[in-house]
């Protein structure tokens, strides 16, 4: 007996709708793999595609390619699982195990299925009992996500054998339960996904963070100082756009530590990298190199505008209020700017003459607080 199309309109309808969700899970997947470049993305819009293509052929007279369409569901499925794992350590065999079900088996019983019905719940029962070693393996390092995931696998699982056991049955029936059921699984994978994306995401940026930003003070890191740098050199040999490089010495950190302690030496640092901060315009960036030093690089200035727009103001700032914790004691700066040279010079040596040539000014008897190094004796110092 050969199964009949659906012809309720309130069927139609429900079919319509789980159809149109799916492709809302596709739509939201594609744009979030785009974002956050999430491999795991792809594969799932890319399963839930042929989950929409399942119910399409469900809905017409189709008997057996749907049962092809839903193997190569779960070999997608199985692939986009293995992504979301890739994190858990001794799952090596497992995901061997996975990857050979998901590429080898299910593939081959979508081309068997065309022929012989009953290999469609087969296939289901042993994908499933693969994915089901491998979340009991990877369950304690995958939560909270991975309870999304549990359901969703099952439910994909289920609406493959609802569709065995009508077609096995020669009913016309099962229709809208796998229909139900793909959304479902759509859905809650989508869900697990984008949770596992936003926890790993976290992770990235405070991984990130660590590498480029000063823990103590919120400045920049000398790595991320010296990549802007570059890019200031070339945008300078390219178009001309002159940049400027200070390095700044805060005055009186040890006699703070020696006279009140480690805490307030430390209280004045942060004082500090806040004023500097203050200063800076945006699109600049302000780095801490060692306990008494930083460095700012201003782009699109001249060294006499750097000079009069952002090293004067970090100096009139250090003056403008004394340290909160030690009402007593004020920041004196004493700043060593130059232009970013086109030469070929690394920011490490420019860094360190720039460096040298302040620590000849704090040995010196003048009161200079700002020092203009031309180009020229940037690039020749040895």
């Amino acid at each position: 007996m050969t199964p009949q199309p659906l012809s309720e309109p309130d069927d139609l309808v429900a079919l319509g709708i789980f159809a149109g969700a799916q492709v809302l899970v596709v739509l939201f997947s594609v744009i979030k793999a785009n974002a956050y470049r999430e491999r795991a993305y792809l594969f799932h819009a890319a399963a839930v595609m042929m989950a929409v293509l399942a119910v399409q052929n469900l809905a017409g007279k189709q008997r057996l390619f749907p049962q092809a369409v839903l193997l190569a569901v779960m070999a997608l499925a199985g692939m986009q699982l293995r992504d979301l794992i890739a994190h858990a350590g001794g799952l090596r065999q497992a995901r061997r195990w996975l990857v050979g079900v998901s590429l080898g088996l299910m593939p081959a019983l979508a081309l068997a299925s065309i022929l012989e019905e009953w290999v469609l719940p087969f296939g289901a029962l042993a994908w499933g009992a693969v994915v089901w070693i491998v979340l009991q393996q990877a369950w304690r390092q995958s939560r909270p996500w991975v309870w999304w995931v549990l359901p969703g696998m099952a439910s994909l699982v289920a609406a493959a054998l609802v569709r065995g056991a009508f077609v096995l049955g020669d009913a016309g029936e099962g229709t809208l339960p796998v229909g139900g059921l793909l959304t479902l699984w759509a859905a809650s994978i989508y869900l697990a996904t984008d949770w596992r994306g936003r926890l790993f995401g976290e992770t990235r940026a405070r991984i990130d963070a660590r590498n480029t930003v000063d823990p103590l003070t919120g400045l920049a890191m000398p790595l991320m100082l010296h990549e802007r740098i570059r890019a200031a050199a070339t945008m300078m040999r390219r178009y001309g756009h002159p940049s400027v490089i200070m390095m700044i010495h805060i005055e009186g950190l040890a006699r703070l530590a020696q006279e009140f302690g480690p805490e307030a030496s430390e209280a004045a640092l942060l004082a500090a990298a806040e004023r500097v901060r203050e200063c800076v315009r945006d699109g600049d960036v302000a780095a801490r190199l060692t306990h008494s030093r930083m460095a700012v690089l201003a782009e699109g200035l001249s060294p006499a505008e750097g000079a009069a727009n952002v090293a004067s103001r970090i100096l009139v700032a250090g003056l403008r209020e004394p340290v909160p914790s030690l009402p007593a004691e004020f920041l004196r700066f004493r700043i060593v700017l130059a232009p970013v040279p086109v030469e070929d010079i690394s920011p490490k040596a420019l860094l360190h003459r720039l460096g040298a040539r302040l620590d000849q000014e704090l040995q010196s008897p003048t009161e200079r607080r700002i020092v203009t190094v031309s180009n020229e004796e940037v690039t020749t110092q040895v």
